[in-house]
Parts: structure tokens; C-alpha cells; sequence
């Protein structure tokens, strides 16, 4: 008899609180947790929140801004009525406690979520487990970097959620922001509850001298049965399971499957001896896992055709922009690529070949191509969603233009000069062609206007 794995969130972890706990906040994300659809956020205090947004998971970027309505659940986490991306910014505040120090990453602790800042030049380096701290921060493209971390205190217990691998001699092993590894002592006579590898965990812990964790208190964010019969699900037994739908996410090292009936797709990590070439999103596959060493190993990925076919739902990829032109967008990554074609509206200017991003798009089967969705820089968004198409740039260059209703930029990377248009009478006497600037605009009205402009001698800020 076939056995489905069903990846399922404990109904009492999502039921929503009367409204004395609703409330809005702003926050800038610091961090995603993918299997919690989350996102983690400091306001300007440095205080970390961890909200849910399923929704709109997908479109919101490292740096966003973001204004949220929210109420808070039972756990301490919140869910979202409505997410807005503001503006991206490119520095935040935290107050967290530090889980652990490992070489050039510090894996902080607040707001019910572990996240990690990239450290340089020493810093924090005599930082344990328990330090209470606040740090600023600066993005890089792909994590947070701590600027300046100052301790605060001391804390003797401390939130911790990660991933569950096992429990070994009374020893509870759990993988923290993605690859952080962190142990933890399980008291004699504490009963644990069923916990399966892969399992998402929230957990009370104390602080011991040295660093060391005990567990005071555990709960099971998963709640899965693998029981229930049926077709397009997961064949499982013997530790190898085998899924057939469509090929959502893929690199070197993880490659993801969508299946009916799952809320996300399920993963598996790439051994490096595999090659994965002619593979590409989008793709009907089957994929044969095995569960070795705490994780899901990929046995055997082929194309088949009984499956939902090439062209159906969408894809999220992210990789570098190796085609731009004014009707679509192409990103690549380890050899595949992705083409999406572009929306009524879409503007892609903020982008240029070469740019590491990340892609969404949503298969229009009346057109029969993927058509674009969201797409994300450093120095760009491009995003549909609940309130429409927004859009937003923020890059550096050389003032190259200065027009009675508008000013263009040079930006490495960009064969055209970058253009926003500006209310006549605009003052900027206190900028020359030549200037090194950063331009911020926002895409509204049928175009692109000015919303900043700044060099070393002057300041501009438009409403």
C-alpha cells in the first residue's frame, strides 16, 4: 500500500488570538525561514519579530522594509493580515543573545527565530552562548554583516528553533539557520515527543558555564502522518522515498519537487558526484530519495510524462540575469535557465546581465509561457501583489544627465544611462555632472520618479 508523507503544521500553533493581540509594525527583514513561510524583522529599536506570510513569502527580499498588520499567535510568532514592502534599506538594528560563535558567523537568537550575521575583522570574537547584545548591521548580497556588535548582558535561558537531526546518548542535534549545528542536553526522565529528522522545532533551553545547552522545553512545529493513501503523493519505505511532480528549485547542492497536496516542495540534497545537467525548472520529474546522515539524499531524478507536464504553476529561482530585453528576463544558475516574460507595466531598467537576483514567475497556460511575477536585487524589486505592481531602484553611479524634468545615471553593468523623471523646478544646485551619487526611484503614474539623490556634498529628498 502506497504511504504519503505529508508535511503538515500542527493546527494548535495556528490558532489566531482574539484581537487585543492584532497590531502594525515596520521592520527590516534580517532573515527568511523558508519552511515557516517567515520572515524575520528589526524595527528601528532593534526589536525581532518572526512573522508568518505565506502569502507573500516569495516577493519579500533581505533589506525590505516592510509595514505589517499582524496578530500574534500562541507561540510568540505573529501572522500576517497584510504585508507592504516600503522601500529596501541597506543597514539595521538588532537586540538578540548569541547561541554560538563559529568562525567568521555569529548565530543570534530573538523574536523566536535564529538568524546569523557575517563578522569581519574580529568582531565579537569573545562572545559566548548567552550574551545579550545589540549590533548593527549592513547587507551584502546574499547575508547580513555586522558592523558593530556591543554586549548587554547576560541571559540564562534562551529560544532556539532550527531544524531537528537526532538524538544520540541523551544529546539532541539541531541545525540552526540552515548549517549552524547546535547541541543540546536532554535532562535524565524528559520525555521528548515524536520527532522525526527534517522536523521543524521551537525550544526552551538553559545556559550552563562553558556554553552549553539543557533543554527545558520542546515543541513540534510538524505535524505530519505518514499514513494516509493516495495517488501523485510520496511512495515511501526503507528509508527511500520517490515523488513525481514538477521540478521547482535546483543547484549543485538541493534540488526541490512540487507534489500535489504539499504545502511546499519537498527537498533533497545533490551528493557531488551527481550532474544535474539538462535538467531545468519547470520540468516533470520523478525523484528518488534515500535518508542517510540526517538529511534526505537524492538517488535518482528523470524526466517523465505521466506527470503535470513541463509549463504548469510556477517557479522561483534565483541565479544572475543572462538575457534582459524589454519584453522578458532570463537567470541562470549552474548551467539552467529560466525565461520569463514580462507583465504590462514591468520595467525592468533597475536590472542589468550579470545581476544576481531572485526570480518568480507563474505559468500563464492561455499564453503557454512562465510570465513574471517578482524579481529582486540588491539594487532593484520588481514585484506584483496584493495592491498591484510596485517597484522600486536604488543604485549607485555617475550623474551623466541633468534635464529640466528628469536626471540619468551611469551604473557599471548597465549599457544605457538609468533615467527617473523629476517635478519641474526641481532643485539641484548642489550636484554637477560627475557627481559619484545614489538615486532612489519609485515606479508610479506610468513612470519612474526621483524619490532621493545624494552624493558626498549634497542631499535631496523628494515626497
Amino acid at each position: 500500500m502506497k504511504r504519503v508523507l505529508i508535511l503538515a503544521v500542527a493546527v494548535t500553533g495556528l490558532i489566531l488570538p482574539t484581537a487585543a493581540n492584532a497590531g502594525a509594525f515596520q521592520g527590516v527583514v534580517i532573515a527568511k525561514n523558508a519552511k515557516r513561510k517567515a520572515i524575520v524583522t528589526a524595527s528601528a529599536n532593534g526589536v525581532v519579530r518572526t512573522t508568518r506570510t505565506p502569502k507573500s513569502f516569495g516577493k519579500i527580499g533581505l533589506g525590505a522594509l516592510v509595514a505589517v498588520r499582524a496578530r500574534q499567535l500562541p507561540d510568540g510568532t505573529f501572522a500576517a493580515a497584510t504585508t507592504k514592502q516600503i522601500r529596501r534599506v541597506k543597514h539595521a538594528r538588532v537586540r538578540a543573545t548569541v547561541v554560538k560563535h563559529a568562525g567568521q558567523k555569529l548565530f543570534l537568537t530573538a523574536g523566536n527565530s535564529v538568524f546569523v550575521l557575517g563578522l569581519r575583522s574580529g568582531a565579537g570574537a569573545k562572545l559566548g552562548p548567552g550574551d545579550r547584545v545589540t549590533a548593527s548591521a549592513s547587507f551584502g548580497k546574499a547575508q547580513l554583516f555586522c558592523d558593530t556588535v556591543m554586549p548587554a548582558g547576560h541571559d540564562d535561558e534562551l529560544e532556539l528553533e532550527g531544524i531537528y537531526l537526532s538524538t544520540e546518548e541523551g544529546v539532541m542535534s539541531l541545525a540552526v539557520h540552515g548549517r549552524g549545528l547546535v547541541k543540546v542536553s536532554v535532562p535524565d526522565g524528559f520525555h521528548l515527543p515524536e520527532l522525526k529528522p527534517g522536523d521543524e522545532v521551537s525550544l526552551h533551553a538553559t545556559v550552563e558555564s562553558g556554553g552549553a545547552f539543557t533543554l527545558v522545553s520542546i515543541d513540534n512545529e510538524d505535524a505530519g502522518d505518514a499514513s494516509t493513501g493516495g495517488d501523485g503523493g510520496v511512495d515511501i519505505g526503507n528509508q527511500l522515498f520517490t515523488v513525481g511532480g514538477v521540478l521547482r528549485s535546483l543547484s549543485s547542492t538541493s534540488v526541490g519537487v512540487e507534489v500535489d497536496g504539499h504545502p511546499e516542495p519537498v527537498r533533497c540534497a545533490v551528493p557531488a558526484s551527481v550532474n544535474l545537467t539538462g535538467f531545468a525548472v519547470g520540468q516533470a520529474v520523478a525523484m528518488s530519495c534515500k535518508y542517510a546522515d540526517g538529511r534526505f539524499l537524492l538517488v535518482k531524478l528523470s524526466r517523465t510524462t505521466d506527470s503535470p507536464g513541463d509549463g504548469d504553476g510556477s517557479l522561483d529561482l534565483q541565479g544572475s540575469i543572462t538575457e534582459l530585453n524589454p519584453t522578458a528576463v532570463t537567470v541562470s544558475h549552474e548551467g539552467q535557465s529560466a525565461l520569463c516574460v514580462l507583465q504590462g507595466g514591468e520595467d525592468l531598467r533597475g536590472f542589468a546581465v550579470g545581476d544576481v537576483v531572485e526570480m518568480q514567475c507563474d505559468y500563464n497556460k492561455k499564453l503557454g509561457h512562465y510570465v513574471l511575477t517578482a524579481l529582486t536585487s540588491d539594487g532593484a524589486s520588481v514585484a506584483y501583489g496584493a495592491d498591484g505592481l510596485t517597484e522600486w531602484l536604488d543604485l549607485n553611479g555617475v550623474l551623466a544627465s541633468i534635464r529640466s524634468d528628469g536626471i540619468g545615471i551611469k551604473v557599471d553593468g548597465h549599457s544605457a544611462l538609468v533615467n527617473c523623471a523629476m517635478p519641474a523646478g526641481t532643485d539641484l544646485s548642489g550636484f554637477a555632472l560627475g557627481d559619484s551619487v545614489e538615486m532612489e526611484c519609485n515606479y508610479s503614474d506610468g513612470r519612474w520618479n526621483l524619490s532621493s539623490l545624494s552624493s558626498d556634498s549634497a542631499q535631496l529628498t523628494l515626497e
